[in-house]
């Protein structure tokens, strides 16, 4: 009676890691194979696949190693590569890259088994691989607004006076940085944030607005262009541009800094990290069209 008590059990535990073991393996072959490497170190290291792992890291080192997962299929505008660029100074940023709202994150069902979570802070870092490709620095904010709103005891809904502190900050280090990017995921459903185009899953793209800045004519003026450009060449990418003031919102988003303080939604909470990257290779072209036609006009 008492191995009986003993042997039932273990058979239980042995059936039980037996199946952890098959679904890791199986969920490990669908993972894209930027991951692999760290993964497989990580689960023997830590003997389970639940762990916390840096999904901004990951990108990073999949960025050095040049990793084919993220070079992303995209047929339009490929003849961009056979222009011939204007190469912007490339030893200081001119675009600042940062996340207001740092905690928004993206789909993870596929990577959920490892906890793996994109986030904007992803997005920020795949943008600025974008803008360099195309002869564009830039610089992504390292600070994490949420950990300096906890860490001060501050309310969520004051994020944009902490990210009005560091864009300020950055801006007096680097007199080159002209741009100012804030990347956003808005909350809602997958139906109002994916397009498909050329049979490539993009996540949509959305220009917000403050209107209680009083020189919001200004920043409209650098949004249009942008989101005439994407209306122009990716028909249903844009979701157009979102005009906020009133009661419950901020009504300014930092855009009385500078005209060019410009807002993108990058898709929604069901949107992937590679249709997010698809978008982003798309923003990034957009961004380099815009400042091209701003060199023609001077020139004219």
């Amino acid at each position: 009676m008492k191995l009986k008590k003993v042997i039932f059990p273990s058979f239980i535990i042995a059936l039980l890691t037996l199946s952890l073991y098959i679904s890791y393996q199986k969920e490990l072959k669908n993972l894209p194979s930027i991951f692999l490497d760290v993964l497989t170190k990580s689960f023997q290291k830590e003997n389970t696949s639940f762990y916390k792992i840096d999904f901004v890291d990951l990108y990073i080192k999949s960025l050095k190693k040049n990793d084919s997962h993220f070079k992303i299929n995209n047929s339009l505008n490929e003849d961009l590569s056979q222009v011939n660029k204007v190469l912007y100074n490339t030893e200081e940023p001119l675009f600042y890259i940062y996340n207001t709202h740092s905690s928004e994150e993206y789909s993870y069902t596929k990577n959920d088994v490892y906890n793996i979570v994109p986030n904007v802070k992803t997005a920020s870092y795949i943008l600025e691989e974008e803008l360099k490709k195309l002869g564009i620095s830039s610089l992504v904010e390292s600070e994490n607004t949420i950990d300096i709103l906890n860490s001060k005891n501050m309310a969520y809904s004051m994020a944009y006076e902490v990210s009005r502190d560091l864009l300020e900050t950055r801006r007096s280090e680097y007199d080159t940085i002209t741009y100012f990017v804030d990347l956003h995921r808005d909350s809602v459903k997958r139906e109002a944030t994916t397009t498909t185009i050329d049979g490539v899953s993009y996540a949509k793209v959305m220009f917000l607005l403050g209107l209680e800045n009083p020189n919001y004519q200004e920043n409209k003026k650098v949004l249009t262009k942008l989101n005439d450009y994407l209306n122009e060449n990716y028909k249903g990418l844009s979701r157009g541009i979102y005009e906020k003031q009133g009661a419950g919102v901020n009504g300014v988003y930092n855009q009385d800094i500078s005209p060019n303080v410009i807002l993108i939604e990058v898709g929604g909470v069901d949107n992937t990290i590679e249709e997010v990257s698809n978008s982003l290779k798309v923003v990034a072209n957009c961004l380099y069209n815009y400042l091209n036609s701003l060199k023609t006009t001077k020139t004219e």
